[in-house]
């Protein structure tokens, strides 16, 4: 009776609905508060407050780990593909007219290398270096659901053409200052 009374009196806090999902935390040290961390890894309070179920109120022990990102983490398949097979894949991907563009922005953006992630804090993504999280709304609708998927690069140049026909049929995603067709 008594271990039952003092369990029942015990209070659980909810979990954030996006615990299970985060992917880097910082470990709380002394002076540690919501808006310093917030302000230390570039992001805006409320989305760090999100990220944790917490208010700023909610008191920060040392030790504790924080979430500061929800963005999956985009681990390199060990594939590696020929320079061949890629261009292969692009001119089958990409329409006749609009090959050898595709080829060029691939070639400038990738090196025709499908396992390149770069850009700042990793948001471009394969081939044609898709920003994942910009586009990610529509990308779901080509069976996007995941930025690992974009180091496919069938499924990048497909992305990639789609992102093409968005915009109009226009390069614009992936203009510079000296290249516009």
């Amino acid at each position: 009776m008594l271990v039952v009374a003092l369990v029942s009196s015990f209070v659980f806090l909810p979990v954030p609905v996006s615990a299970s999902s985060c992917t880097v935390f910082h470990q709380a040290r002394a002076n540690d508060s919501w808006s310093r961390i917030a302000a230390r890894y570039d992001m805006s309070l409320k989305k760090l407050l999100a990220l944790n179920g917490a208010k700023t109120s909610t008191m920060i022990l040392v030790g504790k780990q924080i979430c500061t990102s929800d963005q999956p983490v985009i681990v390199i398949p060990d594939v590696t593909y020929k320079r061949k097979d890629v261009v292969a894949i692009i001119r089958e991907v990409w329409p006749d007219e609009h090959e050898e563009n595709a080829l060029f922005v691939a070639q400038r953006e990738s090196k025709l290398n499908p396992n390149v992630v770069g850009g700042s804090n990793d948001c471009c993504v394969g081939l044609f270096q898709i920003y994942y999280s910009v586009h990610r709304s529509w990308l779901s609708n080509v069976g996007v659901t995941e930025p690992a998927q974009l180091l496919d690069p069938r499924v990048n140049a497909q992305a990639a053409l789609a992102l093409f026909k968005r915009n109009g049929n226009s390069w614009k995603p992936w203009w510079t200052k000296s290249w516009r067709p």
